[in-house]
């Protein structure tokens, strides 16, 4: 299983909502939302889920965003999803368990009793959690690296992502998760940039997950003339490695109406994008 972590942002959820409307997310593909924001769009997909049937796992504790009061917390904990919780103390102390158990810092995770505990757990790759923590495990993986300048992706415009989804089972996981392309890092807003960056998951030869950085120059006029300068990057990108999903068509749709759809809209369908290819590879 793929378990793909969101933090419940505005252009997160309407991406997973695209997709799961249109039918185009695996049922492999789990998502783990950690929501942040109170909104109409949160609530509306939590319904979309349950119609569809879909599995998803909400956090009953975020640690940080809307929620952290005692009617938030009360209003997650009455959602009829499954439940994923944050470790945030001795497990063994908790008055209730979840579906899932994540952990994000080691030291209430070591001071736990994981002997009988049979709960699935989402942990990374550290020598001394694997070793300490009992039960089904799903190794959580941050291959996504933020940089403060849209400039930096020059760089190296072409990554290895993820080749996770071979080897999760024979490492002994019962699954994997990453950030999708974000970071563990929690951030309300990104960096101001002169640059439009798009972020674009695609297979290479081998079937392995490389991520391409798309990024415009900062001396055009307008934002309209970076996104369509941005996209001829893309255009020529897609003829060596077609991805011919839902986010490509999201985006070839404001270029069609000759206008510049929003940071928001990219981010949404860079999303939709790599969900899509993941699915696939689960079908």
């Amino acid at each position: 299983m793929y378990y793909p972590y969101l933090r419940g942002k505005q252009f997160d959820l309407l991406a997973l909502k695209t997709l799961l409307e249109a039918d185009l997310l695996s049922k492999q593909v789990q998502p783990i939302i950690e929501p942040v924001k109170q909104s109409k769009t949160f609530w509306s997909l939590i319904d979309l889920f349950k119609q569809k049937n879909h599995p998803c796992l909400i956090i009953d504790n975020p640690s940080a965003g809307d929620f952290l009061t005692d009617d938030g917390l009360q209003a997650l904990a009455a959602i009829p999803l499954a439940k994923a919780r944050i470790v945030e103390q001795p497990i063994e102390t908790y008055d209730t368990q979840p579906d899932m158990w994540i952990i994000h810092h080691a030291e209430a995770a070591l001071a736990s009793d994981w002997s009988t505990n049979h709960i699935p757990t989402l942990v990374s790759k550290e020598f001394r959690l694997l070793t300490h923590v009992k039960g089904p495990k799903i190794i959580m993986e941050d291959p996504f690296t933020r940089l403060p300048k849209n400039l930096f992706y020059t760089e190296y415009a072409t990554e290895f992502f993820s080749s996770r989804k071979k080897s999760f089972h024979q490492l002994g996981f019962n699954g994997y998760s990453d950030f999708s392309i974000d970071s563990k890092i929690y951030y309300e807003s990104s960096y101001p940039s002169n640059r439009i960056a798009l972020h674009w998951i695609f297979l290479d030869e081998t079937a392995d997950l490389q991520l391409a950085h798309l990024v415009s120059d900062d001396e055009l006029p307008s934002q309209k003339d970076k996104f369509f300068q941005v996209m001829v990057q893309l255009s020529d990108h897609e003829q060596r490695f077609p991805t011919n999903t839902a986010g490509l068509q999201l985006l070839q749709n404001a270029v069609d109406q000759e206008k510049f759809p929003g940071m928001g809209v990219i981010r949404k369908a860079s999303v939709m994008n790599h969900l899509e290819i993941v699915s696939r590879l689960w079908t």
